[in-house]
């Protein structure tokens, strides 16, 4: 009934501000979109005005189903269903800037609108980034857990990464990896075997060296490390045992080797069993860290991503001119290339300038994606700022060893 009522409001609070028939208005700076949806109201005891009140609801609701369904994917909507329908619900004034009724119609008991709605994607973006969810489009970035874990009774902290370990699976790691990818992020498998891991350290902590060393053996792009332990929390009735699980945990930007701001969080279970009070609080606990680890390591992937790399690009190959006259069209259309310069250009060799929304090994990827008419391409050299491309007759892109 609370829900209904704050909906009402809503819409009557949108009436007021801009008109059933006004034009659409967005915050100065904002890049809002319009969406087009249809929406109809059921018309009670012929009360027309009530009846348009709801159709309008509806067509706003429509609305935002569809700028919620081109940020996000079906998959993460469905296991975030809770969050989205709680934006839909509650939430709807923070992200529409404005709308206007442009058709309406009485048909039978309905009462039908065409509403035109100012969507404002960024805040609502910004709004999902917030909660730790990845959103469409968006490259996913790959994470490695390597969390340590005790639980109560035992006196070292097991850990799956190590010769004769990969066997090993924790509670902490489990809560932690489905949480995570159930907002949108690829949490890549780890039964390999690390035969020459570092022992853990007196505090049961990975050091950073070695997790990012490891890390960058996975192909991650963060590394996640911390530890997780379970303990009596000392309160007790009768059968009743209670148990306190902490979970802290690090992010750890395998690029740059930059460490996120630590996430501690604990949990307190109450209960007869003492493993199933221990694994409950454990598992809580862990959701939680990760929830808030989650929207940390979107921010930094985002900061990452904004920040622009000048990239030296060398082209040698066969047809020079006219391949790299093509070769030069299709890099300046990648996604993230922002301009192309020429440095150096011989008979059979040019140098050129590519100013990048991200390094070198990304945009290796997206040439190494592109089809080339008449030759292909392999790359011999990638680094952060540096790639060497040979344009060769025929054949596959390839990337030397």
């Amino acid at each position: 009934m609370l829900k209904r009522t704050c909906a009402w409001i809503v819409v009557i609070l949108l009436t007021v501000s801009f008109g059933q028939s006004g034009l659409l208005c967005a915050e100065e700076g904002a890049a809002p979109k319009v969406f087009f949806s249809l929406g109809k109201g059921d018309i009670s005891r012929n009360n027309i005005p009530a009846a348009k009140e709801k159709a309008v609801k509806d067509g706003l609701y429509a609305s935002m189903e569809t700028a919620l369904f081109e940020l996000l994917s079906p998959g993460v909507i469905a296991v975030n269903f809770d969050t989205v329908t709680e934006i839909l619900t509650d939430s709807a004034a923070t992200y529409i800037d404005g709308y206007k009724v442009v058709a309406e119609r009485r048909s039978g008991a309905y009462y039908h609108v065409a509403v035109e709605a100012s969507v404002a994607m960024e805040r609502l973006a910004e709004r999902l980034t917030s909660l730790g969810i990845v959103l469409a489009g968006n490259d996913k970035p790959k994470l490695l857990f390597l969390i340590s874990e005790r639980l109560s009774g035992s006196s070292a902290f097991d850990h799956w990464w190590g010769a004769g370990k990969s066997f090993i699976v924790t509670i902490s790691d489990d809560a932690i990896s489905g949480s995570m990818a159930r907002r949108g992020f690829e949490v890549l498998p780890h039964r390999a075997i690390v035969e020459d891991a570092a022992a853990l350290g007196l505090d049961g902590l990975i050091s950073r060296e070695e997790a990012l060393r490891i890390g960058r053996a996975f192909g991650a792009d963060v590394v996640v490390t911390g530890k997780a332990w379970t303990e009596p929390s000392g309160n007790v009735m009768g059968e009743e045992r209670s148990f306190r699980a902490s979970v802290e945990l690090e992010g750890l930007l395998v690029s740059t080797g930059r460490p996120l701001s630590r996430v501690r969080k604990a949990s307190i279970a109450v209960g007869t069993d003492p493993g199933e009070v221990s694994t409950r609080a454990m598992t809580e606990a862990a959701r939680v860290a990760g929830r808030d680890l989650s929207s940390q390591i979107i921010g930094a992937m985002k900061e990452k991503k904004s920040r622009t790399t000048m990239i030296e690009v060398v082209v040698e190959g066969t047809n020079f001119f006219e391949n790299l006259t093509q070769l030069s069209r299709e890099m300046e259309g990648l996604e993230g290339v922002l301009s192309v310069r020429p440095r150096e250009r011989r008979i059979e060799r040019a140098v050129m300038v590519v100013n990048f929304t991200g390094e070198g090994k990304k945009l290796a990827e997206k040439l190494l994606a592109r089809n080339y008419k008449g030759f292909s391409i392999t790359l011999s050299e990638v680094s952060s700022d540096h790639i060497k491309v040979d344009m060769v007759a025929g054949g596959k892109n390839t990337v030397m060893p």
